[in-house]
Parts: structure tokens; C-alpha cells; sequence
């Protein structure tokens, strides 16, 4: 059985080293946590896990940043998503975005969400997430998507966020 919690600072080296192939950025792995656990960033977060209860494996990760975007609408940022090498694609990301989205939604009424994809849009399409306009667009490598089950992106007036 699996199940979605937060993160606790136990988890942590475990969380980091599931993106280090990606943004390890050729340094040694020590190197990589350490930096990680210093990223101002990552304190700004809250990070979200998905464990098998069985065996207390953490399976994926993800971070949620509040965004103040809007005075009348609340936003979260969806950042850092990452399964470790041997258990990607297996569903198990899927299922940590779309049951921390379904949390957010009931539990603080949070129906607007943005990512930036590091890996194309297709992944994020099958969670509703659409790509903001390219004339919107804030960086060559990396793609700002936005979802909300109530509110359309052209309907809506703020800012896209910067990279968070």
C-alpha cells in the first residue's frame, strides 16, 4: 500500500538524491546534498512524499510553494518532482502530483497551480496542466504550465511567476 505525507528532515538526503541524476550537475553526491540541504529555495517549501507503507520506501517527491500572485486567488508551485532512477515509470509520480493537487484543492480551497517542465509538456497534459502562452514564456528550458479546475488562464490577471 502507498500512501502521500510530508516530508520530515529523516527523509531528506533520500528526497535529494532522487533528482541527482537530473541536477547533480556532474558534482559528487555529498557535494549535491550539502547543497541542497543549504538552498534557500527548498526551506521555502513544503516537500510531499509518496512511501510504500510496507517496506517505508519513499517512492517519489515533490515541493509546494505558496505563490502571491493574487490577492483574491490562492496559487501553489509544483517544483522539483522526482521518482529515483530505478522506479521511474511506474505511475508512482503520477499518483504523488495528482493526490497532493486533489489535498490542496479540499484542504485549503487552492485551485490554481503552476509547474515549470523541465522534460516537454506531454507528462503534465494528462493532469490538465496547460502550457502558458509562448509570448508569456520567461526561460528557453523550461516550460511554465498552469491548472485549475475553476479558473481559465486568459479569464484570470497576474503575473506568471518566476521560476520557484
Amino acid at each position: 500500500m502507498k500512501k502521500i505525507r510530508e516530508a520530515t528532515d529523516k527523509d531528506m538526503k533520500v528526497v535529494y538524491m532522487m533528482g541527482y541524476d537530473v541536477w547533480g550537475d556532474r558534482m559528487l553526491s555529498q557535494e549535491y546534498v550539502t547543497m541542497c540541504q543549504g538552498s534557500s529555495k527548498y526551506k521555502k517549501g513544503k516537500w510531499y512524499v509518496l512511501e510504500e507503507t510496507d517496506t517505508k520506501e519513499l517512492l517519489s517527491s515533490l515541493i509546494i510553494y505558496e505563490l502571491n500572485l493574487s490577492e483574491d486567488l490562492l496559487f501553489r508551485g509544483i517544483g522539483s518532482i522526482a521518482t529515483p532512477l530505478h522506479l521511474r515509470q511506474k505511475g508512482y509520480a503520477s499518483i504523488l502530483i495528482e493526490e497532493v493537487i486533489n489535498k490542496l484543492e479540499q484542504n485549503i480551497d487552492c485551485n490554481n497551480f503552476f509547474l515549470y517542465s523541465d522534460i516537454g509538456a506531454d507528462f503534465y497534459r494528462r493532469f490538465n496542466f496547460i502550457e502558458i502562452p509562448s509570448s508569456k514564456q520567461k526561460y528557453k528550458d523550461s516550460i511554465c504550465m498552469y491548472y485549475s479546475k475553476e479558473n481559465d488562464i486568459d479569464s484570470i490577471s497576474f503575473d506568471i511567476p518566476d521560476y520557484f
